[in-house]
């Protein structure tokens, strides 16, 4: 799903680039489909976002939009420094959102990203998926305990204290075997105390060695629906591994 998309839902109206990555440095996450997307070649993945950047900043240019969002399969800290300057354009002045690994999230980071974007506003999506440590470290393989979560959680708050245009958005998990629905209602509750924000995403399994997807109950949609800043119940607009 490589690309740039009009999107207008319950955010609002906002330009989704999704740019080709490098592998994620993490990379045991146990339902992660996005290798399908991202490659060690940096001439090709240097060439492809330039190209959807330049897609972008046409559509951008053409039609106006206040709110940008880049993603790239993994964090982006880990794209090559061609991508990241020549997203300077499209972020300045406008609410920028992107996606990271909580590790690469600190006070010094956010503060680069804001110096050299100059943002309106910068949002950060982690995906903590589940509260449940357990099961996000068990079962998914996350690589972020609770002492990572926590400190992230302090780390908002000090971002508040200090008045920086950021906000932390987390990613909740769905419709996997290995998360039973009261777990998911468990989370959207207690990130939504935690955090500036909660997007709901509901799993498609892709390989055959991921978690089977579940069943989800009207209860659970409904809860979502109501709960939740966002309820990504994917589509064919989002097929992860198609041609951009």
């Amino acid at each position: 799903m490589l690309g740039v998309f009009r999107v207008d839902d319950k955010l609002g109206k906002r330009l989704v680039v999704i740019l080709k990555g490098f592998p994620c440095a993490w990379g045991k996450c146990s339902f992660c489909p996005f290798a399908l997307e991202q490659t060690t070649d940096t001439r090709d993945l240097i060439t492809t976002n330039r190209r959807i950047i330049n897609d972008a900043l046409k559509i951008v240019r053409e039609e106006g939009y206040s709110r940008i969002a880049v993603f790239n399969g993994s964090s982006f800290h880990e794209l090559p420094y061609d991508t990241v300057e020549r997203l300077r354009e499209l972020a300045k002045s406008r609410v920028f959102e992107i996606e990271s690994r909580s590790e690469y999230v600190t006070l010094d980071s956010i503060r680069a990203l804001l110096s050299y974007y100059e943002p309106e506003k910068l949002i950060i999506r982690i995906g903590f998926e589940v509260y449940d440590e357990k099961i996000r470290e068990k079962l998914l393989i996350k690589g972020m305990p609770n002492t990572e979560l926590h400190r992230i959680y302090r780390l908002r708050n000090e971002i508040k204290e200090l008045g920086l245009p950021v906000e932390i958005w987390v990613y909740v998990l769905f419709g996997i075997e290995c998360i039973p629905e009261e777990k998911v209602i468990e989370s959207v509750k207690m990130f939504r105390k935690m955090f500036d924000g909660v997007i709901a995403i509901k799993y498609k399994k892709y390989l055959p060695h991921h978690p089977n997807e579940a069943p989800v109950s009207k209860r659970l949609a409904e809860f979502l629906e109501e709960n939740a800043d966002l309820v990504d119940w994917g589509g064919e607009q989002w097929v992860i591994g198609e041609k951009a």
